[in-house]
Parts: C-alpha cells; structure tokens; sequence
C-alpha cells in the first residue's frame, strides 16, 4: 500500500512560474549596469548594446555549456560575472561592483516572471490539507535574491522549505540536492511527491531518491517515457490535488 502523501515538493520554473526574460527588461537592467561601472571605475564604459553582447551573452553561454555537458556542479554566478568583465571587457571590478552588477542583471529575470491566481490557489489547497510544501530548482541565480522573488510573487509564504542548487553547490538529479530539500522539509522521500517539467531532473532525480514524482507539462511538454515513467502525469498544476489523492494524499 502506497505512503500517506505527507510532503509536496516542487520544481520552480516552468512548474510554479513562467519566465522569459524580455528585451526592454534586459535593456533596462545593463543601462543600470552600465551607470554602476562607469561610477565605480571613472571611466566610460561600452554601450549598453555592447555590454549586453559581452557581458549578458557570455554568462548565458557559459551556464549553457555547463547544462548542456550535463554537469552537476553549479556554477558560482558572482565568480562567473567577474571572470567574463576581467576577460570579455578588460576590466577589474571591485567584488561590491560585481554583486551590484550581478544583482541588477537578476532584476532582468525579476520582471519577466509571472505566477497564476490558479497556481497560488492550488497551493494554499495543499496547505489547507496539512501538507508541508517545498522547492527545489537548478538555478545558477543567487538564492538571497530568488526568496525576495518568491515573496514578491507571493509563493515563499506558502513554503516551508527551499533549495536551490546555486546555496548547495549541485544541481538535480544529484540526490544530495534533493536530500537537503528533505530535510528542510522534515518529511521522508517515501512520503513526499515532487512535481516537476523534466523527465531527467526532475521525475528520475526524485524518484532516484525514493519519492513519487509528477510531470507537469502546463508550460513545456516532454513526453512521458519507461524510463523515468513518472507515476502520473498533469495538464496544469490545478490537477494536482486530485492526482494527490490516487497516489496516497
């Protein structure tokens, strides 16, 4: 007979929120950006365009690359930031200006991201029921400013617990990541269900580590495979309390 379903725990982009980080944002943040370098060093610094191509696009490409080779290790975004002024730009930043600048960059991602009434609702039914809720998200952004994001959105008040891998140094499916977010959540793997948007992160990682897992394919869709075959499968999250209850909720 399966667990009593103690614990939910979630995946943060494209299973909670949608993201796409806009031009105008962008824009918006490297003009900042740009104003901080040139108060900071006395010197004019590249247009905003440029610094966009330089800065912007080579971190993008760099934690690309990183996904792409399938690495497990997350990567230190202030380090990161630092290495691409000093080698794309030639510049030697104070370590107060690059967190400044890494900051700003974030607000990029701060205003394109958006969470539904529907998605808030399902959670506060989740509470309602005495669930324990959590996240768990493969996020090289620097988890102080990711909670104010969840404040904002009005998502962290309805969490007991959030991991992310750019606090704990690794990125689903390591089962450590996962261990951490259940420890924070005080509820064992076996009676806790993660829902989450990638068969590999997410289903294989969580139930690699002995829990239940959901996909969720409201904002992108991967097909359900054997392997990892999720133990149910939901068009938006507003499924999930009843899939809950088959499972054992």
């Amino acid at each position: 007979m399966a667990e009593p379903v103690r614990g939910v725990l979630f995946d943060y982009g494209h299973t909670l929120v949608d993201f796409r980080r806009t031009e105008e944002a962008l824009l918006a943040a490297y003009e900042a950006i740009r104003a901080r370098i040139e108060a900071a060093l006395y010197i004019e610094a590249p247009e905003v365009g440029h610094l966009i191509d330089r800065v912007a696009g080579e971190v993008d490409r760099r934690v690309g690359d990183s996904y792409a080779a399938g690495r497990l290790e997350e990567l230190d975004l202030i380090s990161t930031f630092d290495e691409v002024l000093s080698q794309t730009l030639g510049l030697t930043v104070p370590a107060d200006v690059v967190r400044h600048v890494v900051a700003l960059d974030h607000s990029a991602y701060s205003k394109t991201i958006t969470v539904s009434i529907d998605t808030l609702g399902v959670l506060r039914t989740l509470r309602d029921r005495g669930l324990r809720l959590g996240l768990v998200s493969n996020l090289t952004l620097l988890p102080h400013l990711m909670r104010a994001d969840l404040e904002r959105l009005g998502i962290l008040e309805l969490l007991d617990a959030t991991t992310f891998s750019s606090e704990v140094g690794t990125r689903k499916p390591d089962p450590a990541i996962f261990a951490d977010a259940l420890t924070k959540l005080d509820v064992e793997a076996a009676a806790t269900v993660f829902v989450g948007d990638r068969l590999l992160d997410d289903i294989g990682g969580a139930q690699s580590a002995g829990m239940r897992a959901v996909l969720t394919q409201q904002f992108r869709r991967e097909e359900p495979a054997d392997d990892p075959r999720p133990d149910a499968v939901i068009a938006s999250l507003d499924e999930l309390p009843y899939v809950l209850d088959r499972l054992g909720g």
